[in-house]
């Protein structure tokens, strides 16, 4: 074991994962259940010991603290996509309790990592919470989860052509942090994984067995990688900074109808949407992606979010990503006038 008086850097690992019908899970400790309503119904054959599940909604920090003051048992289980396994994770963390988390479909790798999204002060930001303990993984649950819905999470592989970019880009500038630093054995490894989504998109979105488990492996290898690397900048650039501008752009102005017309959005539609859009803005060949996302069956033209609101938010993006202190990409210096952020707009959208 370690000295006491030594310092150590931990690399985290993946949960453990069962495959297995939801039927098969039987849990007698008292659970703490975090849900919504659809993942709920999703898997109605589960037999877990609960009185009453918790549909969860918000995902600030006060809206899981609070779920946690009101909360008791033995064990917590997060079953659904990223906002109830999330808030799953606060829970467990906070209560020092075991965590199941349950996807019903692969909509973000939530599910793997040690840390909550919240939002904070206009940007998302990630609380050190903890993994889930286990993993469990009923494939037809996801092979017949909503077409639009069960591979929106091959969106956060997808993004390593845009965040790789900024990432090499920083290096370029030196603009990476002294624990950021590019290194070519990343590179290989997360061009690896993007290749493969690109070729494999078709049987990804067709959600079928062999499909849907080649998205959840290629989510555990790149959320390991980001252990590997200590951080998240392979897969995490300027694609995302303009999906959380754009949450907070339509949170502000929230029931105006030149902006939303009040349809959900999906992580992994607006994170399409900006990968199409800071490709461009990098100049890169990126209709592959938008074919790939095509592919998957991500809508990267969400209803909910109108031409203006896409525009505004490229106009802004800088400032944006100055007032949060983001690290360095694209979106840092180049300066988006309303004739290029309408020019991107056309480019991908039209």
């Amino acid at each position: 074991m370690l000295r006491d008086d030594c310092s150590h850097e931990k690399i985290e690992r993946l949960p453990s994962i069962i495959r297995c019908p939801f039927a098969n899970v039987k849990e007698r400790r008292e659970a703490i259940v975090l849900t919504t309503d659809p993942a709920w119904k999703a898997v109605s054959g589960i037999d877990v010991n609960v009185q009453h599940p918790i549909y969860v909604a918000g995902n600030t920090r006060a809206d899981m603290a609070a779920l946690t003051e009101t909360c008791e048992g033995e064990v917590v289980y997060g079953i659904g996509g990223g906002l109830a396994i999330d808030t799953a994770k606060y829970v467990a963390a906070a209560k020092a309790l075991p965590l199941i988390a349950v996807p019903t479909l692969l909509s973000t790798d939530a599910f793997l990592t040690n840390a909550t999204g919240v939002r904070e002060n206009g940007c998302v930001h990630y609380l050190p919470s903890k993994a889930p303990d286990t993993v469990i993984v009923d494939m037809d649950v996801l092979c017949n989860a909503p077409a639009a819905m069960r591979a929106s999470g091959a969106a956060d592989v997808l993004s390593i052509a845009t965040a790789l970019w900024d990432w090499q880009e920083a290096e370029k500038m030196g603009a990476n942090l002294s624990n950021q630093q590019l290194t070519p054995q990343a590179v290989d490894m997360a061009s690896t994984l993007l290749q493969t989504l690109l070729d494999n998109a078709r049987e990804i979105g067709r959600g079928t067995p062999t499909g849907l488990k080649l998205l959840l492996d290629l989510l555990c290898m790149e959320v390991q990688l980001c252990y590997q690397c200590g951080h998240s900048r392979v897969e995490e650039g300027s694609e995302h900074y303009f999906v959380y501008a754009i949450e907070n752009h339509l949170t502000s102005a929230e029931g105006n109808s030149e902006t939303t017309n009040g349809a959900p959005l999906l992580h992994g539609e607006l994170v399409g949407l900006g990968i199409l859009l800071m490709a461009v803005l990098q100049s890169q060949p990126w209709t592959q992606y938008r074919h790939a996302l095509e592919c998957l069956q991500i809508n990267y033209r969400p209803s909910a979010v109108t031409r203006e609101a896409i525009a505004e938010t490229l106009i802004n993006l800088s400032d944006y990503v100055a007032q949060h202190q983001l690290p360095y990409t694209v979106a840092t210096t180049l300066r988006i006038t309303p004739d290029i952020a309408e020019r991107t707009i056309q480019t991908v959208l039209d």
